[in-house]
């Protein structure tokens, strides 16, 4: 059988790796554990198994308040004979005794009070959420200012999973570092770079994350469960948006070779579109977030 040859952006080529801080531990906290974050559970705990084997300290905390409802199966990673119980308890118990790796669970909404910093450690915010609150939080964990690292090395990512919804099997998984990006910042020496230290973080890439839907608005606020009714989602999009959130990770944590900083897909029409980090796509994202800005002080 012949294959016809990957066709990559040219950009792909001028990306740069990303260099992390260093690093002795990696903690994960995902939060949300329903429909991506139900599927993104056990391959995080597969990652940290790969991890701890090659001499990486790391561990996951699962973050959601939500308790699986009846309409949550078969579109989540959950049984019938878990109605009624805390998404992030199931998961946490279900993937360390399968993989025995170190996973504990907070079944409540997540607030920068758990990020809790300490030498030496790589903190990886992964958020699966549905709501602009909890984005509006999540985002806020990349203002915080080093204390123990006086280098320009960030000490916390977020990683950001979504999809459309409405039935439409598309998504996208956005990673960065700060929400004031400077793309003179983002590499080791700018006009002979050798590898990306910043990225735009996801609220910076898509400012619209950050705001608020139709159904946030209620004066009676609904379930997740609900939301997920009024949002119709393609039946396996979760487990593919999933998927791409993984091996961006791994490829950033494990492999070392992570060159994009976004990534958008069509399941329908098989299309995929990543933002590579070369000099050339930073700085045009940089400048064409300038105008959408300007265009918008105008109005």
């Amino acid at each position: 059988m012949r294959f016809s040859k990957i066709m990559i952006d040219n950009s792909y080529y001028n990306a740069l790796p990303i260099a992390l801080a260093p690093h002795k531990q990696i903690q994960f906290i995902q939060v949300g554990c329903g429909g991506t974050g139900g599927f993104l559970v056990p391959m995080l705990a597969r990652l940290i198994l790969a991890l701890e084997k090659g001499g990486i300290a790391a561990e996951g905390v699962f973050v959601d308040f939500d308790s699986v409802e009846a309409v949550n199966v078969p579109r989540q990673n959950f049984c019938e004979a878990e109605i009624g119980l805390n998404k992030a308890d199931i998961l946490a118990v279900r993937y360390s005794l399968a993989y025995g790796v170190k996973l504990g669970a907070i079944a409540e909404q997540f607030s920068l009070s758990m990020i809790q910093r300490s030498w030496q450690k790589l903190i990886i915010i992964i958020g699966c959420v549905d709501n602009s609150t909890a984005r509006i939080e999540l985002s806020q964990c990349l203002d915080y200012e080093s204390y123990y690292f006086r280098e320009p090395f960030p000490e916390i990512w977020w990683l950001d999973c979504g999809n459309m919804g409405q039935g439409i099997p598309a998504g996208q998984v956005l990673i960065g570092s700060t929400n004031k990006f400077d793309a003179k910042a983002a590499f080791n020496d700018f006009k002979n770079p050798s590898f990306c230290i910043h990225l735009p973080s996801p609220s910076w890439q898509h400012p619209e994350l950050l705001l608020a839907q139709p159904e946030e608005f209620s004066k009676n606020p609904i379930s997740c469960a609900e939301i997920a009714q009024r949002n119709v989602q393609s039946l396996f999009i979760n487990q593919r948006v999933a998927t791409e959130a993984i091996e961006m990770l791994s490829q950033l944590v494990l492999t070392k070779t992570l060159r994009r900083f976004a990534t958008y897909f069509h399941a329908e029409s098989g299309s995929s579109s990543p933002r590579y980090t070369s000099q050339q796509t930073l700085i045009s994202k940089q400048d064409s977030s300038k105008y959408l800005i300007k265009s918008a002080d105008a109005l």
